[in-house]
């Protein structure tokens, strides 16, 4: 045997033992597999990793190998939060195990991670070949209908609302059956709607509920059904006062700053009377509040935590509260900002920061890293008291003083903009899931403007005296707080 041909040998030789598992080994890491599987599904993600570990660390040789490290890139990523980690398993499976049963869920996830912090064009393309991947290199597998479905995700993010329709159109009719079919259904649903055809989009989601009555997206699609009726079902948007809301909060609903419905129909309350943001449930019940001097605004994370700002500083969650500085004069002295009037963090993982003192929007990265302005290099002076993130990954500006609404897109480009001529005091805006504006206006009411920045509806009367703040429920009901009545009203 010539030196050559054993240097071909060698390696493979050596890799021979890691193989070469016996029928009681791979018995046992399916068994590990499925225990951690089941562990997972009984709410214990704990056990479910310590399985999946063993898996990876013990009987790496065994066709489970795979699968267990893609169920470790799931933990990295729902449990821990911890996007880097999920997307290195993630690609371990892609690049290692590409003949797996594991690998098109790998590539799916892949895909999923880039669409969620898709910050552009790029990003979009890149989730898009990752999903294509599935569909071109394993026809076969369960996750062709979920890599379809996310791919009809991209192409609406990108504004291609035809080709989500397909997309998602392609879910229902080839994989009716599938996990995937009720979230494509209603993502048709939702495609007609920013299209601009409510009464298609409502035919569509009905037809989740008339296929798929016991799902999740049964429910999601009633809500949206109820939205756009009230908006376009008789030719005209029709908002009634319910007089029959009420909330007993007590001091809570005293000099309220702001409102906002958090995924599951909790109603946050920010009081500078209770010195607190404090949620209420849907039977009306109290939980624990937010502590915090002088409050200003409200806003959500992309994952759904509730973002508290106030005058100095700003909690993410119930347990992360931030101070936030810029470079000053002094070449590495940073100084604090504190007069913080908004906060909210873009689908990309940026958290923004408006100042009311330097009057301008800054941007720091997913460490709390100081990056610059939002937009980038912008000169012009704003107040932006409230910032949102929309349905559609749109950054919504609030400015009091420019008299404003502005959405931009993560890149920092602007998408759209209503006023100033509308307005007259603006103090609060929510956006719902089919891109209509509303602001509330201290001296006209509750303004709704499409997404074209026409006027669709004024809501007011006699009971609405002062609007102070406003969100929207799920349905599309505005809940606005009135500030000389003390109380919070809603309009359905």
């Amino acid at each position: 045997m010539t030196r050559g041909l054993l240097f071909l040998v060698v390696p493979v030789l050596l890799a021979l033992p890691a193989l070469a598992q016996s029928p009681d080994e791979q018995a046992q890491a399916q068994r590990l597999l499925e225990g951690g599987r089941a562990y997972w599904a009984q709410g214990k993600p704990k056990q479910a990793l310590d399985n999946f570990n063993i898996i990876v660390t013990s009987f790496s040789g065994t066709s489970s190998v795979g699968q267990a490290l893609l169920e470790i890139g799931r933990y990295r990523m729902d449990v821990e939060g911890d996007m880097e980690k999920a997307r290195a398993s993630f690609d371990q499976v892609a690049k290692q195990y590409p003949q797996s049963d594991a690998a098109p869920g790998a590539y799916y996830y892949l895909g999923l991670l880039t669409l969620n912090r898709a910050a552009g064009a790029a990003d979009l393309d890149d989730a898009l070949a990752q999903f294509t991947r599935v569909q071109n290199l394993y026809p076969g597998s369960d996750w062709v209908p979920k890599a379809l479905h996310a791919s009809g995700l991209v192409h609406r993010r990108a504004g291609r609302f035809g080709e989500a329709v397909d997309s998602n159109r392609r879910v229902s009719l080839e994989y009716p059956t599938s996990e995937a079919a009720p979230a494509a259904q209603f993502q048709i649903g939702q495609s007609f709607a920013l299209m601009g055809e409510p009464r298609q989009a409502m035919e569509e989601y009905q037809q989740v509920r008339n296929h798929y009555p016991e799902s999740e997206w049964s429910a999601r699609a009633l809500e949206r059904i109820t939205a756009l009726y009230r908006l376009y079902g008789t030719g005209k948007p029709t908002f009634a006062h319910d007089p029959a809301f009420d909330v007993q909060a007590g001091d809570v609903l005293k000099d309220v700053r702001a409102l906002l419905m958090a995924p599951g129909g909790v109603l946050w309350i920010a009081s500078d009377k209770s010195k607190s943001a404090v949620p209420i449930d849907e039977a009306g019940k109290l939980g624990a509040g937010l502590a915090g001097e002088d409050l200003r605004a409200l806003s959500l994370t992309p994952q759904g935590e509730v973002i508290v700002a106030a005058r100095t500083a700003v909690r993410f969650g119930s347990k992360d509260l931030r101070t936030f500085a810029v470079p000053s004069d002094k070449p590495g002295v940073p100084e604090s900002l504190e007069r913080i009037l908004s906060a909210t963090v873009t689908p990309a993982g940026s958290i923004l920061v408006a100042d009311e003192k330097r009057k301008k929007v800054y941007r720091y990265d997913a460490a709390w890293e100081y990056v610059g302005l939002f937009p980038d290099r912008d000169t012009r002076e704003r107040q932006v008291t409230r910032m949102l993130v929309d349905g559609e990954g749109g950054i919504v500006f609030l400015d009091r003083e420019e008299k404003t609404v502005r959405v931009f897109a993560e890149s920092g480009k602007e998408l759209r903009t209503v006023g100033p001529e509308a307005f007259r005091k603006p103090v609060d805006v929510a956006v719902d899931p089919f891109r209509n504006t509303y602001v509330a206006d201290e001296d006209q009411g509750v303004l709704v403007f499409n997404p074209q920045g026409q006027l669709l509806a004024t809501l007011g009367g006699p009971e609405l005296m002062r609007p102070k703040a406003l969100t929207l429920d799920s349905t599309g009901a505005v809940l606005v707080y009135d500030d000389r009545a003390g109380k919070i009203l809603r309009y359905r």
